[in-house]
C-alpha cells in the first residue's frame, strides 16, 4: 500500500515510522513533513488544504492519515473522502468533539458521560461576574483549538479573570470564536486513553500519562506536552473497565445515535478522583502529541492494517496487540523560552551518533537541514522515546540520550517518569 500522512510534527514522524514498518507498506508520503520524516518518507512542502487535496488525488494512495487537528476541523478528511479516498480521520462534524468545548459538553450531557459541570460565556463582563462568585480553584477553557494551550487551571478568582482577559480582551489565540467554557475543578490524576473507531466498532490501542506544564513538578504555563509515559501507571484492570463502560462505550454509542460520521481515533483526556471515579476532561479527535510517540513503540499489531480497516469500515475483522509488559517514556527537547518567545535556527549536533532502533527512537518535530547540518525550527523540537522492561530503565536511558545531544539551546523537564 501507498500511504500519505498529513502533518509536520513528531506525531507525524511517529505515524510515518510505524506505518513504514508494516509488511503491507510500499511507500509513505508526508505533506509537508520535516527533516526527520524525510529519512523514511517522501516529503513535499505543501500545507494548504487545496494543495494537499490536489496532491492526494494525483497520487491516489491506498490510505490518507490526517494528523493535526486544524486540518480535521477544516474538513480535509471529509473532502478527501468525498473524492473517493480511504481516509483515517473524522469529518469536521466529528472533529467538533475537539474543536468546540461547548459542543463536547453538550454531547456528554446528552449521553450521560461523566464530566465536570460547566457554563459557557460569550461576554467578558458576564464571565467576570460569574467568576467573582467563586473563591477556590476553577478551570477556564477557550472554546476552540489552541494547540494545547487554551486551558487555564486557575487557583483563584483573579487568575481565572486574567485567563478570560487573555481570551476575550487580548485575543491571544487570534480567534474569531469569542467563547469561553468555565468548569469546576476536579482534583485527581490525569491519563490519556486512545480508541480507534470506524463509527460502529472500536478498539482500544493504549494509554499514556502526559506532562503538560513546562516546568518540573507541573509548574509554569501549559504547553503542547513536555513528555509522556505509557501505559498510564494508574490504569489498572478495574479502572480500565470503568472507563470503557462509563466513557468509551457511551461515546461510541452517542456517535452512532447522533449520526456522526467518524473513522479515526478518539483520544480521551480523563481525570480520576480519589474515589477512583473517572471524568472526561476533553476529547481529541487525532493522535496526541507526544502521547502517540510513546505508545507507538509498544504497538505489536500491524498499524497500517489497523488504520486501513478503520478507514474502510472493516474494524470488526481487526484486533490490537500491544507489548503489554513493555513500558515507554517520551522526553520532549524544546527550545529555551518555549512556550514563550524562543530563538530559531540553532544548530543541533550529535544526532548522527544515535542510531534509532526498536528500543529507542528520536522523532523530529521541528528540524531542518542546512548545509548538511541539523537546525531547530520551532518550540518543541525533538521527542526522545525509549521502550524497555520498566520505567526506571526507560528513564535512565532517555536522559542519557538527551545528554548526548549537543544543543546549547535545549530545554527539557528533568522529572518525566519520576516517582512512579
Amino acid at each position: 500500500m501507498n500511504v500519505i500522512v498529513v502533518g509536520s510534527g513528531a506525531r507525524e514522524h511517529a505515524l510515518c515510522r510505524i506505518l513504514h514498518k508494516s509488511y503491507l507498506c510500499e511507500k509513505v508520503f508526508c505533506f509537508p513533513g520535516n527533516y526527520g520524516i524525510s529519512q523514511i518518507a517522501e516529503c513535499k512542502d505543501i500545507s494548504t488544504k487545496e494543495d494537499i487535496v490536489e496532491e492526494c488525488i494525483k497520487i491516489n494512495p491506498d490510505l490518507v492519515v490526517v494528523g493535526p487537528e486544524n486540518y480535521l476541523s477544516e474538513n480535509l478528511a471529509g473532502e478527501l473522502r468525498n473524492k473517493g479516498l480511504n481516509v483515517f480521520g473524522p469529518d469536521s462534524e466529528g472533529a467538533k468533539l475537539e474543536s468546540s468545548k461547548e459542543f463536547m459538553k453538550e454531547f456528554c450531557q446528552s449521553h450521560n458521560i461523566p464530566t465536570a459541570k460547566s457554563q459557557t460565556f460569550v461576554d467578558f463582563d458576564e464571565a467576570k461576574n460569574y467568576l467573582e462568585s467563586f473563591s477556590g480553584p476553577i478551570v477556564v477553557k477557550y472554546d476552540g483549538l489552541a494547540a494545547g494551550k487554551g486551558v487555564f487551571v486557575c487557583t483563584n478568582t483573579n487568575e481565572a479573570i486574567e485567563a478570560c482577559e487573555k481570551i476575550f480582551i487580548k485575543k491571544e489565540f487570534n480567534q474569531e470564536n469569542n467563547k469561553v467554557v468555565i468548569e469546576e475543578f476536579i482534583e485527581g490524576k490525569e491519563l490519556s486513553f486512545f480508541t480507534i473507531t470506524d463509527g460502529n466498532e472500536y478498539l482500544n490501542i493504549g494509554s499514556a500519562q502526559d506532562y503538560k506544564r513546562v516546568g518540573n513538578n507541573d509548574t509554569g504555563p501549559n504547553t503542547g506536552g513536555m513528555g509522556t509515559i505509557s501505559p498510564a501507571p494508574i490504569l489498572d484492570n478495574n479502572l480500565d473497565m470503568i472507563i470503557q463502560d462509563q466513557i468509551v462505550k457511551k461515546t461510541i454509542d452517542g456517535i452512532k445515535q447522533d449520526d456522526i460520521a467518524f473513522q479515526g481515533v478518539i483520544f480521551f483526556g480523563i481525570i480520576v478522583n480519589e474515589h477512583n471515579q473517572p471524568y472526561l476532561l476533553e476529547y481529541n479527535t487525532r493522535f496526541g502529541d507526544p502521547e502517540i510517540q510513546s505508545i507507538s513503540l509498544r504497538i505489536k499489531s500491524d498499524f497500517l492494517s489497523l488504520l486501513h480497516s478503520t478507514a474502510t469500515k472493516n474494524l470488526k475483522y481487526a484486533n490490537v496487540e500491544l507489548f503489554e509488559n513493555k513500558k515507554s517514556i517520551c522526553l520532549i527537547l524544546a527550545t529555551k523560552g518555549y512556550p514563550g518567545d524562543y530563538p530559531k535556527n540553532t544548530e543541533i549536533r550529535n544526532l548522527s551518533k544515535l542510531k534509532n532502533n526498536d528500543e529507542f527512537y528520536i522523532f523530529h518535530a521541528a528540524t531542518k537541514l542546512i548545509d548538511n547540518k541539523v537546525f531547530s525550527n520551532g518550540g518543541r523540537v525533538l521527542s526522545i522515546v525509549v521502550c524497555g522492561d520498566n520505567y526506571l530503565e526507560c528513564r535512565n536511558k532517555v536522559y542519557e540520550i538527551a545528554d548526548i545531544i549537543d544543543w546549547p539551546e535545549k530545554y527539557y523537564r528533568s522529572d518525566i517518569g519520576a516517582n512512579i
